[in-house]
């Protein structure tokens, strides 16, 4: 993992995970019991894994590098690497209606509409009948400007969307959503809800969304955060080989 990573890590791990830890804690302790078997999609470093007992967790992540950190913080729990669902063929390296809560915490505003109907039509096939997803998801408000730009500034997702189309892309995959809190935390709005398998049956219909406007026009600033930090430690690196250059060899 690069400097910049690893830095990264530590201020999520330390500062943003403890800051809506509690909110998060309460969200799950009111909607898990023990014995219930959980799937932590897009575990990340493995933060949440403690919210569940260790008998009933499988963390699932794309990154390998943030599997072998998850493990190395988490030895009690099982994490497992998975492929990226981009074909209706993919799947999810887990078994059939095997799983009661399927956990998502800030991974879906990553992902594009077309690849979110495709992990729930996986999330169906894994989830026992009468499981339920339990998901966070920063959005869009519309009375919260100054945190919809704060979002779109300092997070990496494209797809910050509001609360009524991460409820209509769900429901174009046969789900039903019931929004439990919105938490506001570090410039953000953390939409809590709870996703259950509609008893309509397999309804899907057609659903897109694109990155917001908030997200087009404030992109280039994200960008320049995201790959720009690597500008001033270049130069100050070439500032300090001139030193060397010039004390040593003349």
């Amino acid at each position: 993992m690069s400097f910049f990573g690893r830095l990264e890590t530590f201020a999520y791990k330390h500062m943003f995970v403890p800051r809506q830890g509690k909110h998060t804690f309460n969200f799950i302790n009111n909607l898990y019991s023990k014995g219930e078997k959980v799937i932590d999609f897009g575990s990340g470093i493995g933060s949440n894994a403690k919210l569940f007992s260790p008998d009933d967790y499988i963390g699932l992540e794309v990154n390998k590098t943030r599997i072998l950190e998850s493990i190395r913080a988490f030895p009690n729990y099982n994490f497992i690497s998975t492929p990226l669902i981009s074909t209706e063929s993919d799947r999810l390296p887990v078994k059939d209606s095997a799983y009661d809560i399927i956990f998502i915490s800030l991974c879906l505003h990553h992902i594009d509409s077309k690849t979110c109907k495709l992990l729930f039509r996986e999330f169906r096939r894994i989830l026992k009948k009468g499981g339920c997803i339990l998901g966070i998801e920063p959005c869009i408000m519309p009375s919260s400007t100054f945190s919809n730009i704060i979002m779109n500034i300092i997070d990496r997702g494209d797809y910050i969307i509001s609360e009524a189309d991460y409820t209509a892309m769900y429901e174009s995959e046969s789900f039903n959503v019931d929004p439990i809190n919105i938490v506001r935390t570090f410039g953000y709005n953390l939409w809590q809800y709870k996703a259950t398998v509609s008893e309509k049956g397999n309804i899907n219909k057609d659903f897109f969304t694109k990155k917001t406007r908030y997200r087009e026009i404030i992109k280039p600033i994200n960008t320049f955060l995201t790959y720009g930090k690597w500008v001033p430690l270049i130069y100050i690196i070439f500032l300090l080989l001139q030193y060397l250059i010039l004390t040593f060899l003349y």
